[in-house]
């Protein structure tokens, strides 16, 4: 019994594979992430070759990740200028609210509204690196289907957007969950977006068998 428990490519070796591969994709996003406007390219990588190599265990997902990279990093950039703009606007603006909101009670219900709508914008990034990964796209249809997206799977988006929005909130407080937390979170968003996808011919299903 515990010989195949132990065995390679057994429940244990299976489960330590997936923990190092969490790691070392999450390393490896926040290295590509580091000049900002890779941002894009490197999620969008991130999405497929976690999903791909973790929750599919298919084989050469650190291969996959620099190829989807390479791939798709003009587009992806394009993604980044523009989502990463409308979001550095909306903190620029919160942070104004945030400031009025010590003296005015109204300003801090504003502040609460517009942490709200800040989701939208991220939600459409996420979707777009998704698609991006999945599909091919110009920019600008890329981003036109990341916005109908959003209403369209809603329960969807919401998952992805406050998921992402928590994560980004707890990395801000604790650096630390970098080594881990971008490789779950393209896990969690694939849980939500996969069967998505397999609504439109990409699900990861019908490519395997």
């Amino acid at each position: 019994m515990f010989r195949s428990i132990f065995r390679p490519y057994g429940p244990v070796w299976n489960f330590f594979n997936a923990i190092t591969d969490v790691l070392l994709l999450s390393l490896l996003w926040c290295l590509c992430s580091l000049p900002l406007v890779t941002l894009g390219a490197s999620t969008t990588a991130l999405y497929d070759a976690a999903v791909h190599g973790i929750r599919y265990r298919e084989p050469g997902l650190y291969r996959r990740f620099f190829q989807t990279f390479r791939r798709e990093w003009k587009t992806a950039t394009a993604v980044t200028l523009l989502w990463g703009l409308v979001l550095l606007f909306g903190v620029y603006v919160l942070a104004l609210l945030d400031e009025a909101a010590a003296q005015s009670t109204a300003a801090g219900v504003m502040a609460g509204g517009y942490r709200v709508l800040m989701g939208i914008p991220l939600t459409a990034a996420c979707w777009s690196c998704m698609l991006l990964s999945r599909f091919t796209y110009q920019f600008r249809s890329l981003t036109a289907n990341a916005l109908r997206f959003l209403p369209v799977h809603l329960p969807s988006s919401l998952v992805i957007g406050v998921f992402t929005w928590l994560v980004c909130w707890y990395c801000s407080s604790y650096p630390i969950a970098l080594t881990f937390a971008p490789a779950v979170t393209a896990i969690v968003w694939s849980l939500a977006a996969e069967p998505v996808f397999k609504k439109y011919g990409g699900g990861l299903e019908e490519k395997t068998e």
